[in-house]
């Protein structure tokens, strides 16, 4: 079993993490593959410079929100503002004045004067998630505040000079955006000094079990119970392809805590989505295992190195096309080391 709360202590995944002990942004970053590394290095590298600005790219659920915070964690002292603002999730009518604040009786409902989120920020971090969602009339003004660094309430005269981070973040194609209008390109250049892609997990599907753990210490620290992870249900998380990308791993392991039994997650509290995979593999593995039965030396004789090479070539092909050309995902499921799978490669 895996699992790793005790009661009365101080929770943490104990399994090896890349960031770790005392650092800053110890459970905030886990992960050990190369792709987390770079992240946790660029992330360094870019704390050292609190003004540039960052736009972080990736599918949703791919912990964009998680890198913002590590950023601003090394960037700025623990009391400094960070001030996250969803562009999707606000009525574009209210959006400006969300952001640059607004004086008493600009307009009918603007009873009383107040800050807009960039002058709350000040001092600190303003994290424009789903940027690319901003109507255009707003990017200008965007784009006005982030060359002079000073901003105006709606309705308002006075220019106010501020000092922040700027990190943005989006699932959209902003290339395409530009090039079909939607999106300013002067904005977009000022906004991406510095990018980092976030990779979908499937393409760091090693850190899967890292994260797992992390989420299910968490729950566990909640609840003030242990809460362990069965073998077999830790196999098929790290089968599964995770569309939802982090996010979704999250969410299926705190249901898991939810439905188990004894305080142990085994393959039934997963979803259906993934408890089935179990049942397709046991399928597949039973119709593999009746191949030998089904073959029938011909008259003639067989080339058998040929005919094995043949077959050895079509599972490696499916295996590396199932793990989106991950080597070592890929032989896992061949049940072979990595060396083993690169040497039928090259051979």
């Amino acid at each position: 079993m895996v699992g790793v709360f005790k009661p009365g202590t101080k929770i943490s995944v104990q399994v090896p993490h890349y960031v770790e002990g005392d650092d800053p942004i110890a459970g905030l970053l886990v992960g050990q593959s190369s792709v987390m590394r770079d992240i946790v290095k660029i992330v360094r590298q870019i704390a050292q410079y609190p003004a540039t600005t960052v736009l972080l790219q990736g599918e949703s659920g791919t912990g964009k929100d998680v890198v913002a915070r590590a950023i601003h964690r090394l960037s700025y002292p623990p009391h400094a503002p960070f001030i996250p603002i969803n562009c999707a999730a606000i009525p574009e009518t209210l959006l400006e004045t969300e952001l640059f604040g607004v004086e008493a009786g600009a307009f009918t409902d603007a009873k009383v004067s107040r800050d807009g989120y960039i002058a709350r920020a000040d001092q600190g971090t303003l994290f424009l998630d789903e940027v690319g969602s901003m109507p255009l009339v707003l990017q200008a003004k965007l784009l006005r505040f982030l060359e002079t660094r000073t901003i105006r309430r709606v309705g308002g005269t006075r220019e106010q000079h501020v000092q922040l981070r700027v990190i943005s973040a989006t699932n959209e194609d902003l290339p395409t955006a530009v090039a079909d209008k939607l999106f300013r390109e002067d904005l977009y250049y000022r906004l991406k000094v510095i990018t980092i892609a976030m990779p979908p997990l499937h393409e760091h599907a090693e850190d899967i079990e890292l994260l797992a753990l992390h989420f299910l210490n968490e729950e566990s620290l909640q609840r003030g119970t242990e809460i362990r992870l069965s073998a077999e249900a830790l196999a098929l998380l790290k089968q599964y392809s995770w569309p939802g990308n982090i996010r979704q791993l999250r969410g299926v392991i705190e249901l898991a805590c939810i439905l188990c039994n004894d305080l142990l997650i085994q393959p039934v509290d997963l979803p259906d989505v993934i408890h089935d995979l179990q049942q397709v593999g046991r399928r597949t593995h039973a119709a593999l295992l009746n191949i030998p039965q089904q073959i029938q030396l011909p008259s003639d004789g067989v080339d058998m190195p040929a005919f094995l090479m043949d077959i050895e070539r079509v599972l490696i092909h499916q295996a590396l096309e199932r793990c989106d050309g991950n080597q070592v995902r890929a032989a896992a499921l061949l049940g072979i080391s990595r060396d083993q799978l690169r040497y039928r490669l090259l051979r």
